[in-house]
């Protein structure tokens, strides 16, 4: 039986999580380092604290959380002098190297051309998702997101939002929303636990024999694929990290986050779950869709 819907996870499959995230968040560090005059070390240990809190280096109200906002407790200028600073040389990190593999963009077209389904099941948190397949034009192809719930905006002793007005705004008018539905689901669904597969199989119909699931981490993606019947195919490409970035990420990251989003880097000769293929390229879904 052809396959109907592939499964594909998102960092380190459609794109290089390491390869975006740590130059983002060094610019970030880089900003507030500037516009305090404080430390780099404390710096990145304030905003290490609280990524780690959230797990995720993404989580958008890190400064305000932080221990950095206790010494400028007001606000409106902390906003203005820190965060917004701070908030732009991350998105410009993120805009310059965010990029998506090679293939991905073609391959995910032409499986629209060829009416199969493509759905992304992640385990980062619903906001940061939705901006990375929005940022990377991938929303349009992609049919769902299912992702693990999104973050919600932090308030102040006296219940006021400690977010600018302009992202309130935003957030109201669904204007960072990506162009695919996304899917919340709960917090223990995150991989290796089967249930958001599970749903997305109940959802759309299928058997698992019709289903191909693709991803980087063997412990979680390929797990998951083997355990419920579905085609597997391990994105083996995605698993190549460098010496340095690997040593600049364990410096504004924790090992919870960098597991949650790049599991991969745990797994050397650790791997209890076989893949049944791998792929060196995003390219190669197309043969195994044709061929399974």
């Amino acid at each position: 039986m052809a396959i109907r819907l592939v499964v594909t996870d998102m960092d380190n499959t459609l794109y290089s999580w390491i390869d975006y995230i740590v130059p983002a968040v060094e610019a970030m560090v880089d900003a507030v380092v500037e516009a305090t005059g404080f430390p780099r070390i404390k710096v990145v240990q304030s905003l290490k604290e609280v990524y780690t809190r959230y797990e995720s280096n993404e989580y958008p109200f890190a400064l305000q959380e932080s221990s950095i906002f206790k010494e400028f407790p007001e606000f409106g200028s902390f906003d203005k002098l820190i965060i917004e600073p701070a908030r732009t040389a991350f998105s410009a990190a993120r805009k310059k190297y965010l990029k998506p593999y090679k293939g991905v963009v073609e391959t995910l077209t032409a499986l629209k051309q060829k009416r199969i389904i493509v759905v992304a099941l992640t385990d980062a948190p619903r906001n940061p998702a939705q901006q990375r397949v929005k940022h990377l034009g991938l929303d349009q192809w992609l049919t769902a997101l299912y992702t693990m719930p999104g973050f919600t905006f932090p308030e102040g002793p006296d219940g006021s939002k400690l977010v600018a007005p302009d992202i309130v705004q935003k957030e109201e008018r669904r204007g960072y929303e990506a162009a695919c539905p996304a899917i919340e689901l709960p917090r223990d669904w995150e991989k290796p636990n089967t249930a958001g597969l599970k749903k997305i199989l109940t959802t759309y119909g299928l058997q698992p024999q019709d289903v191909l699931v693709i991803g980087d981490s063997v412990k979680k993606d390929i797990a998951i694929a083997k355990e419920l019947g579905c085609h597997d195919a391990w994105a083996e490409y995605g698993t190549y990290v460098s010496h340095e970035y690997r040593e600049r990420l364990d410096i504004i990251s924790s090992s919870a986050i960098t597991r949650r989003h790049a599991a991969h880097v745990f797994e050397s000769g650790q791997q209890t779950v076989t893949p049944t293929r791998a792929l060196s390229n995003f390219g190669q879904v197309l043969e195994l869709v044709e061929r399974l």
